[in-house]
């Protein structure tokens, strides 16, 4: 592991820590439906699952966190999808879209690739819409089923994993900084602003600080 890798993994816990501590206290009910961290051997069998090696930052998050069962966790209402499913979605995407052919018949255009890890989802049954983590340049990516010509070929660079957990982080500390969205609560669940729904409109609350 190289220094960076290291900085990157102590980033990622820390930003953890801070969207924990912030749940505990303003939303319990979100914080209730967190998994706990992930034993060695269920991150080993996702290794299994996965052709490539899995950056430390993000095995690190799943020791510290094994999933989210209540939508709204994380930015753009994502929640981090549970070891057992991501081994799931990694294997169905691989054997439906592996070699497919789009277009011309001598262009394949993969529309999973093996390096792609999928780490959060704003739809925990489907998983229709999810961010994925390239392994090997360390940045999350958006895919949906739903992208250009319905084959999820939405590859829209977010950031790093760090880097978009202390984003987490800061809008639900200092919420008047938020840009990406807006932190708010539903009794006692964190949603944020861009995933209300009709029948919480008059409910939602927005997080002030």
């Amino acid at each position: 592991m190289t220094v960076d890798d290291a900085i990157e993994a102590r980033q990622v816990v820390q930003a953890w820590q801070r969207i924990q501590a912030w749940l505990q206290e303003h939303a319990p009910a979100s914080c209730a439906a967190l998994l706990p961290g992930a034993e060695a051997g269920q991150i080993r069998a996702v290794q299994d699952a996965v052709r490539v090696p899995i950056p430390k930052a993000l095995t690190m998050l799943w020791r510290t966190v094994g999933g989210s069962v209540l939508r709204g966790v994380f930015l753009g209402n994502y929640d981090l999808i549970p070891l057992d499913r991501v081994a799931d979605f990694y294997r169905a995407r691989m054997a439906d879209h592996e070699d497919e052919e789009i277009g011309a018949a001598e262009e394949r255009i993969p529309l999973w690739k093996p390096e792609w890890i999928p780490v959060f989802s704003n739809h925990r049954t489907s998983q229709a819409f999810v961010l994925y983590l390239d392994a090997t340049g360390g940045l999350l990516y958006k895919w949906s089923r739903y992208g250009e010509n319905n084959y999820g070929t939405d590859t829209e660079e977010l950031d790093s994993l760090s880097s978009y957990l202390e984003e987490v982080a800061d809008s639900l500390e200092y919420p008047a900084m938020a840009t990406r969205d807006k932190p708010g609560l539903v009794d006692g669940v964190l949603v944020w602003q861009s995933g209300i729904e009709p029948g919480q409109k008059d409910q939602w609350e927005p997080v002030t600080g």
